[in-house]
Parts: structure tokens; C-alpha cells; sequence
């Protein structure tokens, strides 16, 4: 499955796979498609209206991720103080982008980096520490 497949893949709340997906379903099948990289957990029963819920998902996974600056296949955050809002992945097309999906837009879009941090007061950018000098080759083939 490729970018642009994925960027078919309709908003759905709670969605995991190509059927429909959330911000966070979609980043997962962005990483595994794009990227090569393994499925990050589910969090399925996350609501995406549940700030704290997803908050919490962050946290538990935060344990096996360095933050960085923005580069291929990291997880982009946005954050209200500490608390997450809103996630997205960092892509290679034509320069780095921020892939991502919403409720109010129903679809995938790309942004430039500077359109997304100016969406959230704070930005983070976080990726795997045995990444954090960029994916291996054979990841980004795949």
C-alpha cells in the first residue's frame, strides 16, 4: 500500500485499518505502509474527543521514543500544555511534510511543517530511539 493509497483512507472515529481511520489509526498505517516500520499499538478504544485518554496512550508510549527534530516517519504531536491533542506523521514528499486526517476535513492531507506548528501553541516531534539518526534503509524501501 503506498502514500498515495493511504491518502484514500476516509476519516472514521476509533478507525484502524484501510477501511477508515482516526489521526492516530492513520499515523500507525502511514508508518507500517510508508515507512516500514511495525504497528504501533492499537489504543482502539481510545475516543478521539478524549484528550485524556489519548494523553494517557502518549504517555504509555513515550517509554521507547527520543523527541527530535522533524524528520521521515516521526510521530508529530500537538499538545495544549501536556495534554495531546492531535498527532500526525512526518513524511519525505518533495521536502518534509506532516501527513494527517481529521473529522472536519473526512480525508488525509499533507502539510508543510510550518502550516502544522502554527495549528497548536506546542509541537513535538518524537521518534524511536534506534531510529533517532533516521530509519534504516530498509525500512524507508518497503
Amino acid at each position: 500500500m503506498t502514500l498515495n493509497d493511504l491518502m484514500n483512507v476516509p476519516y472514521l472515529d476509533y478507525g484502524r485499518d484501510e477501511n477508515g481511520a482516526d489521526c492516530w489509526g492513520w499515523l500507525r498505517l502511514v508508518r507500517h505502509h510508508h515507512h516500514g516500520l511495525p504497528l504501533l499499538k492499537s489504543f482502539g478504544t481510545v475516543d478521539p474527543d478524549d484528550k485524556a485518554g489519548m494523553t494517557n496512550a502518549y504517555h504509555q508510549l513515550l517509554n521507547n521514543y527520543v523527541e527530535t527534530k522533524p524528520m521521515d516517519g516521526a510521530i508529530a504531536c500537538h499538545l495544549i500544555g501536556d495534554t495531546l491533542v492531535h498527532v500526525g506523521v512526518v513524511v519525505n514528499e518533495n521536502g518534509l511534510k506532516v501527513a494527517q486526517t481529521g473529522r472536519k476535513v473526512g480525508r488525509p492531507w499533507l502539510s508543510r511543517l510550518s502550516d502544522f506548528e502554527r495549528m497548536s501553541l506546542i509541537t513535538r516531534y518524537y521518534i524511536e530511539h534506534e531510529y533517532v539518526s533516521g530509519l534504516p534503509q530498509q525500512a524507508r524501501s518497503q
